[in-house]
C-alpha cells in the first residue's frame, strides 16, 4: 500500500513538472527572439508558474559583469541591484560557480550576511538561485523569491532547473538576434559616416574608412560612434566642420 502511494505521488509530481514546463515553453516563446521581451517573458513566466509566492529576478552577464536585466516585483529589483553593488550574493555566487543555491531561511542562513539582512528588510525569507547555461556558456541566473521559509523543495529546484535550462536556450537565441541586428544597425551607420566623408572629401570609400578609423583610435572612442556622430552631427571628432 505504501509502494502503491508513493507511487502516485511521483507521478502526481511528473504530472505537475510536464504541466509547468510545457507552459512555461509555451511563455518563451517570443516573437523574432527580442532580447528585452525574452528576459520579460522568463522572470514573468517563472514568478507566474513556478513555486515562487512573490517574485523573480534575472540577472544577466554582461562583458564580464553581472547586471540585473529583468524582475518581477520590487524585491529582486532591490536585492540584486545590491548584489552588484556589493559583488557579491548567492545570484552572483551560483552564475559564477555555475551551480544550483538556495537559501532556506535567511533569518538563519550564514552566508552572505549583508545580503541575508537586505533580504529580509524586503520580506524575503527564502531563495532559490538557477544558473543560465547555454553552450558551455555562463549567461547569467535567474533566482526565485519567496515570503515564507523552506518555500523551495527539491521537487521545485528540479523543475525550476528544468525550466532554466530551456530559458537559457531561448536567451541565447535573442542574444545572437540582438547581435545580428546591432552588426546590421553598425554597419549601416559606417556606410552613411563613409558616403558623408566620401562626398565631402572627394576620396574613395577605402579612404573614407581609414578616417574613420584614425578618428577612432586617436580618441579611444568605438568606431560606430565615431560614425554615428558624424550621422548625427556632420562632424568627425577632432575634426569640427569649420575646419574640414
Amino acid at each position: 500500500m505504501a509502494e502503491v502511494s508513493e507511487q502516485r505521488d511521483i507521478d502526481e509530481v511528473m504530472a505537475q513538472a510536464a504541466s509547468t514546463v510545457e507552459v512555461l515553453a509555451r511563455a518563451l516563446h517570443v516573437r523574432d527572439a527580442q532580447l528585452q521581451p525574452t528576459l520579460d517573458a522568463i522572470v514573468s513566466a517563472a514568478a507566474s508558474a513556478l513555486n515562487a509566492d512573490r517574485d523573480a529576478g534575472l540577472i544577466l552577464l554582461e562583458r564580464g559583469k553581472l547586471v540585473p536585466q529583468a524582475t518581477s516585483g520590487h524585491a529582486p529589483l532591490h536585492l540584486d541591484l545590491y548584489q552588484q553593488q556589493a559583488g557579491e550574493g548567492p545570484c552572483i555566487e551560483a552564475a559564477r560557480r555555475q551551480t544550483v543555491i538556495r537559501i532556506d531561511d535567511t533569518r538563519s542562513d550564514p552566508r552572505w550576511p549583508g545580503f541575508m539582512t537586505a533580504a529580509r528588510e524586503h520580506d524575503v525569507l527564502s531563495q532559490l538561485c538557477i544558473p543560465l547555461q547555454a553552450d558551455e556558456r555562463g549567461l547569467g541566473t535567474l533566482s526565485l523569491y519567496a515570503g515564507k521559509p523552506s518555500a523551495f523543495t527539491d521537487v521545485d529546484e528540479r523543475i525550476t532547473t528544468m525550466f532554466a535550462t530551456m530559458a537559457a536556450l531561448a536567451l541565447a537565441d535573442a542574444l545572437r538576434a540582438e547581435q545580428m541586428r546591432a552588426a546590421v544597425v553598425n554597419r549601416d551607420l559606417i556606410g552613411q559616416a563613409k558616403g558623408i566623408l566620401m562626398e565631402r572629401h572627394r576620396i574613395t570609400a577605402n579612404a573614407a574608412f581609414a578616417l574613420l578609423a584614425k578618428a577612432s583610435q586617436h580618441h579611444n572612442v568605438k568606431l560606430t560612434e565615431v560614425a554615428a556622430r558624424l550621422v548625427e552631427t556632420g562632424e568627425l571628432i577632432g575634426r569640427p566642420r569649420s575646419g574640414r
